[in-house]
């Protein structure tokens, strides 16, 4: 089971651990599209531990980015270490995921009102 949780602007932030195995990747994929068909047009924040990231990881963010891209979802993610950040940048390419260093960033880029300038 993944943490997850609501602010009070209504962004739901769901916890991964950025050393996720390859074995615990579908489970955490599985429970990441729960949580988002639960909670259908909330902005989303997947929130990486400070581990190595790993590939599972990876696939995993990448994976959530595309299902929320698709559905119309603004996604961001928070990464604390800058291996992470840049490991996240080339997996997603030209689809440009939204990392953070820090929670409080990443709820308020998308807690901002749409069309303000970030």
């Amino acid at each position: 089971m993944l943490p997850v949780k609501v602010t009070d602007r209504g962004v739901l932030i769901i916890g991964v651990r950025a050393d996720l195995d390859i074995a615990d990747r579908a489970a955490a994929a599985w429970a990441i599209d729960g949580v988002l068909n639960a909670h259908r047009s909330s902005p989303v924040v997947l929130e990486l531990s400070d581990a190595v990231v790993s590939p599972a990881a990876v696939s995993t963010v990448v994976r959530a980015h595309r299902r929320c891209r698709d559905a119309g979802v603004a996604l961001a993610v928070v990464a604390s270490r800058t291996e992470a950040r840049r490991t996240l940048a080339v997996a997603t390419g030209a689809q440009a995921l939204d990392v953070h260093t820090a929670l409080p960033l990443a709820v308020t880029a998308l807690s901002a009102p749409a069309g303000a300038a970030a």
